[in-house]
C-alpha cells in the first residue's frame, strides 16, 4: 500500500485540489450551483419582466395625447410661422403646425349672427390628424361647418358664411364659400384651456367653423391685431380658466420614439425638452406640456407595478434561496468527510476555509450565470422578444446585479450553514435522525408567530379603514403596500403549520408504544419517516411554500384578468356602442338581434367654477339596455332615479370635494359655454355612486333628460344597445355594420377607454414564470431530499442488498417517502396559496372603477401546476434513485 503523505497547503495547491474535487464530485458541483441558479433566476425573471412590462406604460400614455406640446404666444403680434421653423429645429420635433383660434360671429346674407369658436389650421393639418373628422367636402374648398352650425335652418343650405368680430371689434366683414362639415366632438386639444392651473380642461363650445390658416393670417388675424392694440381684445391671460378670445399657437408633435421607454424617465425627459423648445423660441411663447400629466400617471402607475410584482414575485425568490439551504444539509456528510481528510494531511484551518471559499465562489458564479441566462430566455419567450430589448441598460444591468447579489447572499448563507456543521460534532448531525425532531422555529412557535403577525397587519389595516375600492390615485399603493406583507406572514406561517401538524401526526402514529408488527414496505417506510421525518419535512415546507406561491400568483392574475374584462364591460356600458358618424344621423330599426337601446347625452356643466360633464339618460330604455349596474356607495340606485326624475346621482369625488350626501341640493350651470342655452338650476341629490356604466367618457354625474332642460334638444352621443341573448355582440356589430347602420354609424364592442398604465398590464407572462419557477422549486426540494437518501442512507441500501433485498424492495420507502412529500406539498399548498390569492386580490380595488371579484379560481391552472410538480419531482426523485441501483454495496460499506 502507498502511503500518503502529507500535502504542502500553498495556494497552488488549493487550486489543485478545488479542480480535483469538481472532477470527481460534479454532481455536488452542481446541486451547488443549481440552488444559487434558482433565486437568481427568480429575481432576475421578476425584474426584467417589470422592466419589459412597464416599457409599455409610456407608448400607452401617449396614445391619449393628441398633441404633445403646444407652443402659445405670449401676443398676437407673434409670428407663427418663424417660431414654428425654430422648434423644428428641435431633432426630438416630428412636425410643428400653426394653430389659431377666435371668438367670432357667424351669419349668412339672410340670417342673424351667432356666436361662434374659430379655428384656423392648415389642410394638411387636418390630414396628420385623425381625431378631426371631415363630414363631408374639404378645407380647400371653404369654410368647414361644424355639425352643430350646419343643423340649423339658416346654415342647411348655405353656401357661403359671413364672419365678423364681437363687441367693440373695428369694423370687420369676411365672406367665404362653404367648403364642407367638421366633426370636432374628438378634437379635445382644441377646446381645452392651453395653459394655466386649469391647463387640460374642456370648454364646450357650441358652434365652430375651421377656416384656412393661410386665410386666417392674411385676412382676419391683421384686424384682431389692430384691435388688440386698441385695448378691446382682452390680452392672453396664462392663469385663465376660460377659452383666449383669440390666440396663436404652434402645435408641436413630438417624435414618440425620442421618449425613454422607461415612464420615470419619459416624464424627466418631457420636462427638459419643454425647457428647450422654450429657449428655441426666444421666450415669445409659452411652451404648454399636454403630456406630462399622462406620463407624470404612467410614473406613477410604474412604481406601483414594480411594488405589486415585487411583492408577488420575492416570495419565489425567498423560498428558491430556501433550497439552497435545505440542500446544504445533504451535503454535510461529504463536506465532513472532506474536510478531515485534507486535515489528516496537514491542511490548516484557513486553508480548509479557503477551499470551501472557492468551492462556493466556483458554484456561485455558474449558478448566477445559470439562472441570468434561464431568466433571460424564460422571459424573452414569454414577451416575445430579447428581454434587452426596449430596456434601457441601466435598468437591465441593475437587476441582473441584484439577482447575482440574492444569490451571492444564498451561497453565503448556504456556506455558513455548512461551516455550522461542520464545527458541531455528529451527534448534532445525527440528531435529524432521531424520533422527535425539534428544529428551532417548531420550539419558538415561529409558525403561530407569523400568523399572528399577518393577522395583526389586517387588524390595523381594518381599524385605519382598509384599502378603499376606488380607482387608485396618486401613491396610494405606496402608501399601503403594507397590506401586501399580510400575505407574506401568511404563506410562512400557514406552511409552517401544515408543517407542525403532519409531524404532530406522525408522531402519534409511530409512538413505540403503539408498533405492531410491520406487514409491508409501506408502512416500514412511514415508521421510518413518523420516526426520523426531519429532511422528509424540510422538502415538505419547501415544497408548501413552493406550491403556495405558485397558487397565489395563479388565482391573483386570473382574478386580475377578470377585473380586467369587468372594466372594460363597464367602459362599454352595455353589449354594443353605437356611435353616430354624425350626430344629426337618426338611428334606424336594428332588427331582432338588439333588444334595447338607450342614447347618452353628455351634457357640459360647471360646479361652483369646476367643468364637469353630467351623463344625461332616458332610465327607462337605460334599465333595458344597460347590462352591468351601477357601484353604488349612498342609495338604491337606478329606481331612486326613476322616482326622481329631477334629482341626480353623483360619484364618490363630487360628494366628498363639495361635502354633498343623500337630499342635498347640487347647484350646477348646465350648457355653461353656450350663451342662449346656459342655465343654473339646482338638482336634489338621490344617490352616491362609485361606477355608473359606461364609465367613459367619464362623468361626474347622472341625471334623466327630462331634468336638465334642453338636454332633449341635444344629439345623442352615443347609443348603448343590448345584443339578444345567446348572440355574439362580436357577430351582432360585423352584421349592422354591412347593414342598417351602413357608413353612418360606427358599432363597437369595446370602449376606446382612457385607460391607466397599471391596469393595461398584462400579467399572463409573469403568471406563467411565477407558477413554472415554483414547480420546478417544488421539484428541486424533493431532488434535495433525494439527494439526502442517497448520502446518508446509502449504507442501509447496501445492508438492505447484502441480506438479499430485491431492488424493488429497497426503492419502496424512498419512493413513497418522496411520494408523500410531494402530495403533502399539493395537499397544503394550494388551499393556503387560494386564501393568500383572496387578500392579495384585496389591492386590486385601488386599480379598478369596479370592485374585483373576491377571488377566480383558475381551475385548469392550478391542476397543470399540479401536474407539472408531479411529473418534475418524479423525474427528480427518480434520478436520485437511479443512483441507488448504480452504487455497488461493497464500495459503500468500505466508505469512511
Amino acid at each position: 500500500m502507498t502511503r500518503i503523505g502529507k500535502l504542502p497547503f500553498s495556494h497552488g495547491v488549493v487550486t489543485w485540489l478545488l479542480r480535483r474535487s469538481l472532477l470527481r464530485g460534479p454532481w455536488r458541483a452542481g446541486l451547488e450551483a443549481v440552488t444559487v441558479a434558482f433565486p437568481v433566476a427568480m429575481l432576475a425573471a421578476t425584474l426584467w419582466y417589470v422592466d419589459t412590462a412597464t416599457q409599455s406604460m409610456t407608448p400607452n400614455a401617449l396614445a391619449r395625447v393628441q398633441v404633445e406640446m403646444r407652443a402659445v404666444a405670449k401676443s398676437l403680434d407673434a409670428d407663427m410661422t418663424a417660431i414654428s421653423a425654430q422648434l423644428a429645429q428641435s431633432q426630438d420635433v416630428a412636425l410643428v403646425e400653426p394653430f389659431a383660434a377666435a371668438k367670432v360671429l357667424v351669419g349668412t346674407g339672410n340670417s342673424g349672427l351667432v356666436t361662434a369658436r374659430l379655428f384656423a389650421v392648415r389642410p394638411d393639418y387636418i390630414a396628420a390628424h385623425p381625431w378631426i373628422k371631415t363630414v363631408m367636402g374639404s378645407l380647400d374648398k371653404g369654410v368647414l361647418l361644424s355639425q352643430s352650425v350646419k343643423e340649423s335652418p339658416d346654415f342647411a343650405a348655405a353656401e357661403t358664411v359671413t364672419i365678423t368680430l364681437p363687441g367693440d371689434a373695428p369694423d370687420f366683414s369676411l365672406t367665404l364659400p362653404v367648403g364642407g362639415v367638421v366633426d370636432l366632438r374628438e378634437a379635445t386639444t382644441w377646446f381645452s384651456i392651453p395653459y394655466g392651473e386649469v391647463q387640460g380642461d374642456i370648454v364646450t363650445v357650441p358652434r365652430a367653423i375651421v377656416v384656412d390658416f393661410a386665410t386666417f393670417e392674411a385676412k382676419i388675424l391683421p384686424t384682431l391685431r389692430d384691435w388688440s392694440k386698441l385695448g378691446g381684445l382682452p390680452p392672453f391671460d396664462p392663469g385663465s380658466n376660460e377659452l383666449p378670445a383669440a390666440n396663436l399657437e404652434a402645435h408641436v408633435t413630438i417624435d414618440h420614439a425620442s421618449y425613454p421607454p422607461d415612464p420615470g424617465l419619459a416624464s424627466i425627459w418631457t420636462g427638459q425638452l419643454q425647457k428647450a423648445l422654450g429657449r428655441l423660441s426666444n421666450s415669445s411663447v409659452i411652451i404648454a406640456d399636454n403630456a406630462a400629466e399622462s406620463l407624470a400617471e404612467s410614473q406613477i402607475d410604474a412604481t406601483n407595478a414594480k411594488m405589486l410584482f415585487l411583492l408577488l414575485g420575492i416570495p419565489g425568490v425567498v423560498v428558491a434561496a430556501a433550497i439552497g439551504l435545505t440542500g446544504a444539509s445533504a451535503l454535510v456528510d461529504s463536506y465532513r468527510r472532506e474536510e478531515a481528510l485534507l486535515r489528516m494531511r496537514g491542511a490548516s484551518t484557513g486553508q480548509v476555509a479557503g477551499l470551501a471559499m472557492l468551492q462556493a465562489a466556483v458554484a456561485g458564479m455558474a449558478g448566477s450565470i445559470l439562472g441570468l441566462l434561464i431568466a433571460a430566455l424564460a422571459v424573452s419567450a414569454v414577451v416575445g422578444h430579447p428581454v434587452w430589448r426596449n430596456v434601457p441598460v441601466g435598468n437591465f444591468a441593475l437587476s441582473a446585479g441584484l439577482a447575482v447579489v440574492a444569490g451571492a447572499l444564498s451561497s453565503g448563507l448556504r456556506l455558513l450553514r455548512l461551516w455550522r456543521a461542520s464545527r458541531g460534532s455528529d451527534l448534532a448531525e445525527r440528531q435529524l435522525l432521531t424520533r422527535g425532531w425539534t428544529p428551532f422555529w417548531r420550539l419558538a412557535y415561529l409558525d403561530l408567530v407569523a400568523l399572528a403577525v399577518g393577522a395583526g397587519i389586517l387588524a390595523v389595516n381594518a381599524a385605519a379603514g382598509g384599502l378603499k375600492s376606488s380607482p387608485i390615485e396618486g401613491m396610494a399603493l405606496m402608501l399601503s403596500f403594507y397590506i401586501l406583507l399580510a400575505p407574506v406572514a401568511f404563506w410562512v406561517g400557514g406552511s409552517l403549520l401544515a408543517a407542525r401538524l403532519s409531524l404532530g401526526a406522525l408522531d402519534s402514529w409511530t409512538r413505540p408504544e403503539r408498533a405492531r408488527p410491520l406487514a409491508s414496505w409501506t408502512e416500514a417506510c412511514f415508521r421510518w419517516l413518523g420516526r426520523r421525518p426531519a429532511h422528509a419535512a424540510r422538502a415538505m415546507i419547501a415544497g408548501t411554500l413552493a406550491v403556495a406561491f405558485g397558487a397565489e400568483v395563479l388565482t391573483f392574475s386570473a382574478t386580475y384578468q377578470t377585473a380586467r374584462e369587468a372594466d372594460a364591460m363597464a367602459a362599454l356600458g352595455s353589449d354594443l356602442r353605437i356611435t353616430p358618424g354624425d350626430p344629426r344621423f337618426a338611428l334606424p330599426p336594428l332588427g331582432e338581434q338588439i333588444t334595447a337601446t338607450s342614447p347618452v347625452r353628455l351634457v357640459p356643466t360647471r360646479i361652483d367654477t369646476d367643468r364637469k360633464t353630467v351623463m344625461a339618460i332616458d332610465p327607462a330604455s337605460y334599465a333595458a339596455a344597460a347590462t352591468i349596474p351601477p357601484r353604488m356607495i349612498e342609495g338604491a340606485g337606478l329606481s331612486d332615479l326613476i322616482a326622481n326624475p329631477n334629482g341626480v346621482m353623483i360619484n364618490a369625488e363630487i360628494a366628498k370635494d363639495f361635502e354633498l350626501g343623500i337630499g342635498d341640493t347640487l347647484e350646477l350651470t348646465i350648457f355653461p359655454d353656450d350663451f342662449e342655452s346656459a342655465k343654473d338650476i339646482g338638482l336634489k341629490v338621490v344617490g352616491i355612486y362609485s361606477a355608473f356604466p359606461p364609465t367613459f367618457p367619464e362623468t361626474e354625474a347622472v341625471a334623466t333628460v327630462a331634468g336638465l332642460p334642453r338636454a332633449e334638444l341635444a344629439w345623442p352621443d352615443f347609443y348603448l344597445a343590448r345584443v339578444g341573448q345567446n348572440l355574439s355582440p362580436e357577430k351582432v356589430a360585423r352584421a349592422l355594420s354591412t347593414g342598417p347602420l351602413a357608413q353612418k354609424f360606427v358599432a363597437a364592442t369595446q370602449a376606446s377607454a382612457n385607460q391607466r398604465g397599471l391596469t393595461a398590464l398584462n400579467l399572463e407572462g409573469l403568471r406563467l414564470i411565477e407558477a413554472i419557477g415554483a414547480s420546478l422549486i417544488a421539484a428541486l426540494g424533493v431532488s434535495v431530499l433525494g439527494a439526502f437518501l442517497v448520502l446518508e442512507r446509502r449504507r442501509e441500501f447496501a445492508i438492505l442488498q447484502t441480506i438479499g433485498a430485491e431492488t424493488r424492495q429497497i426503492l419502496a420507502a424512498p419512493a413513497l417517502e418522496s411520494g408523500a412529500v410531494v402530495l403533502a406539498s399539493l395537499t397544503f399548498g394550494i388551499p393556503i396559496g387560494t386564501g393568500l390569492g383572496m387578500l392579495a386580490v384585496k389591492v386590486l380595488g385601488l386599480f379598478f372603477t369596479l370592485k374585483p371579484p373576491f377571488l377566480t379560481l383558475p381551475l385548469g391552472g392550478l391542476a397543470a401546476m399540479s401536474a407539472f410538480v408531479i411529473v418534475t419531482s418524479g423525474l427528480a426523485i427518480g434520478l436520485s434513485l437511479f443512483a441507488v441501483t448504480r452504487t455497488r454495496p461493497a464500495s459503500t460499506l468500505r466508505a469512511p
